[in-house]
């Protein structure tokens, strides 16, 4: 087991307590003040002791000129003393002495003394290192969960937005927290859509997030570094290549708000198909409409015509009987033939009635679908409320 190192200053010779005490730990004495200042900035040591049982009168002034310098900081100064005066004890704690200790107690204990001040010099090491992790944990925390409150807030924004500008505005008012300077370039049915924070597109810049589109999740070339995801594709031009942290983070977060870029281009996609499937079924409603209303007429007019050209036979036929010389039986079988088509062409008609009705309920059909179609058009264009500037962010906690 390694031994503690210990620095014994003394202004005569090292005591027989000092001794004693110096047996048991990686021991080194000096014999000034100045020596001692020497050898604690030379080295790093648990505890310093002051003998001075063979100085005869206690000089506290040496021990408050050590104790001012920057390393006793976090250095124990133990006191061994002939003396047993409580003024004298006071005063060294006032100064900020660790441990008093004379020679009314065993060397054993003044020992045991000195190590506990050891023990408790590297406790509190330890727990002066805990605190600093904890103080840095505590920062992280803080930062991540502003990140993530800032994340969640785009992507709730993004979910409002209608299209593609929204939505590149919305991510550079959401990174503008990081300090960066981006391009962006998003990928649609509709098109591309290239821009910078500004609005407008840069040619270089759009040039090359085009021709790497397609390459690595992560490209990185100097302080600047490309994110491709699916339809989005981010330039950030001033990366703390410095600062790995902050670096790693830059990268974590804004992937995060790429994929929900890339949801909400997907969503946008959808809704553009859907508008135009839904303008497609209203035209094709409205035709259907229109050659309906058309077969209707034409239907109707085509069983009149037919009706009035089957009687206006039947009646000449009747006038003509008389002037053929023909049989009563002859006679009587084409009135009946006659009377018999008009009959039958009547029925046809009345069937027909019932079509006319089948053809005005297929067309109050038609009419109530193109209602529909128009009405959730004009719900879908209806203003939305104000939104979101993504400047405040989510509370989490």
């Amino acid at each position: 087991m390694s031994k503690h190192k210990v620095l014994f200053f003394c202004l005569n010779d090292l005591s027989e307590l000092g001794a004693f005490i110096s047996e048991f730990f990686e021991a080194e004495a000096v014999y000034s003040l100045e020596a001692a200042i020497i050898a604690l900035e030379a080295n790093d040591y648990r505890v310093i002791v002051f003998d001075s049982i063979t100085s005869g009168a206690l000089d506290l002034e040496v021990c408050s000129e050590l104790l001012r310098h920057e390393k006793m900081s976090k250095i124990p100064l133990v006191v061994l003393s002939e003396t047993y005066s409580l003024p004298e004890k006071l005063k060294a704690f006032e100064i900020g002495c660790d441990d008093f200790i004379d020679t009314s107690i065993t060397q054993d204990e003044a020992c045991a003394r000195v190590t506990k001040s050891v023990f408790n010099q590297i406790a509190q090491d330890q727990l002066s290192q805990r605190l600093d992790l904890a103080n840095q944990t505590a920062f992280t925390a803080m930062a991540d969960n502003s990140d993530l409150g800032a994340n969640i807030q785009f992507l709730l924004s993004a979910h409002d937005c209608d299209n593609l500008d929204e939505l590149g505005q919305q991510l550079f008012r959401t990174i503008q927290r990081y300090g960066l300077q981006c391009s962006l370039q998003m990928r649609s049915l509709v098109g591309v859509k290239n821009m910078e924070a500004h609005g407008m597109a840069k040619d270089l810049e759009s040039q090359l997030l085009t021709q790497l589109a397609d390459s690595n999740r992560y490209i990185d070339f100097g302080n600047r570094t490309i994110v491709n995801y699916d339809r989005v594709s981010l330039l950030i031009k001033n990366m703390p290549v410095g600062n790995p942290d902050k670096y790693g983070s830059i990268k974590d977060n804004t992937f995060c708000l790429l994929q929900g870029v890339n949801a909400r281009i997907i969503a946008l996609e959808d809704q553009y198909t859907l508008m135009q499937e839904r303008e497609s079924l209203r035209k094709l409603t409205h035709d259907v409409g229109v050659v309906m209303n058309s077969l209707k007429g034409a239907y109707q007019k085509v069983m009149c015509d037919i009706v009035t050209e089957v009687e206006n036979t039947a009646e000449l036929i009747q006038g003509r009987v008389p002037n053929l010389a023909l049989t009563l039986e002859d006679e009587l079988f084409l009135e009946n033939t006659t009377n018999n088509a008009i009959s039958a062409t009547n029925r046809v008609f009345n069937e027909g009635l019932v079509v006319n009705e089948t053809f005005a309920k297929l067309e109050s059909a038609i009419e109530n679908s193109l209602a529909m179609v128009e009405e959730h058009s004009r719900k879908s264009t209806r203003p939305k409320p104000a939104k979101s500037t993504g400047d405040d962010l989510a509370e989490l906690f």
